[in-house]
């Protein structure tokens, strides 16, 4: 079973799978020696790690030397945050999508940020280039009406889901929602399998299953924990004038 096949079938198993978000190439040979069946990418924590802010301020080759990093230090499938395609040029687009490619990637988010109708523009862009050249990709369509705090969001997410899956995405990322109940409604109505963020509410398997997830991220939050806890150490060092907090 290749890569992609074995990330396609974790989308569809009864039990809802957790990804791993790394950063670096030590972030992801930590999650895979923890026993994780996959990785994914954190752009907001690879960006941070680099001194960029997030939202694609960072340069494309420069996420993409980190990702081949990544990929070179383990063999788990990889799904990269590709945010909104670091380009609106959809030749660039799917130029850089062979890049992720090449290097095995066997997935990406895709953001609509700016919008439905570009989303679909570019989303009919990398399928048309994937079939053309007899490749494939999971496309984990990421939907941020509720983070950007959309009129009638919860019908606006069941339509988008509907167009996109018609499109030929493979999976739905909603950002920004924590009430288990709404989720249960998102991933009732649409059929494609539903991603989200976990948080102190949804924290187990259990209560997301039960809300109808099927693929569970963990964000930025495994690097703000690593780095917070850093900081306090770092902060203890300096303030005691001792070396001690490090052992």
């Amino acid at each position: 079973m290749t890569h992609y096949q074995t990330f396609y079938q974790l989308h569809h198993q009864p039990v809802p799978f957790l990804l791993g978000n790394a950063w670096n190439a030590k972030s992801a040979k930590l999650i895979q020696l923890a026993g994780f069946e996959a990785i994914g990418t954190s752009s907001g924590a690879i960006a941070d790690s680099m001194g960029y802010a997030d939202g694609e301020q960072i340069p494309f080759n420069e996420l993409l030397y980190i990702v081949q990093r990544i990929k070179a230090a383990t063999d788990l499938p990889l799904s990269v945050d590709f945010e909104r395609g670091y380009s609106n040029d959809l030749v660039v687009i799917n130029q850089q999508i062979q890049q992720l490619l090449d290097i095995g990637v066997v997935g990406i988010n895709l953001e609509d940020a700016q919008g439905q109708d570009i989303y679909l523009r570019k989303l009919d862009s990398i399928k048309n280039y994937l079939a053309k050249t007899n490749q494939q990709l999971f496309i984990n369509a990421r939907t941020d009406v509720y983070l950007q705090k959309l009129a009638s969001p919860l019908e606006t997410v069941i339509l988008r889901a509907g167009l996109y899956h018609d499109a030929g995405a493979d999976g739905l990322f909603v950002t920004g929602i924590g009430d288990a109940a709404v989720i249960k409604q998102i991933s009732m109505a649409v059929s494609l399998p539903v991603n989200v963020v976990g948080n102190p509410n949804l924290a187990t398997v259990e209560a997301l299953q039960m809300a109808g997830v099927k693929r569970i991220s963990m964000a930025v939050f495994p690097y703000r924990a690593a780095y917070g806890h850093l900081e306090q150490v770092i902060k203890q060092v300096n303030t005691s004038q001792s070396l001690m907090p490090l052992y």
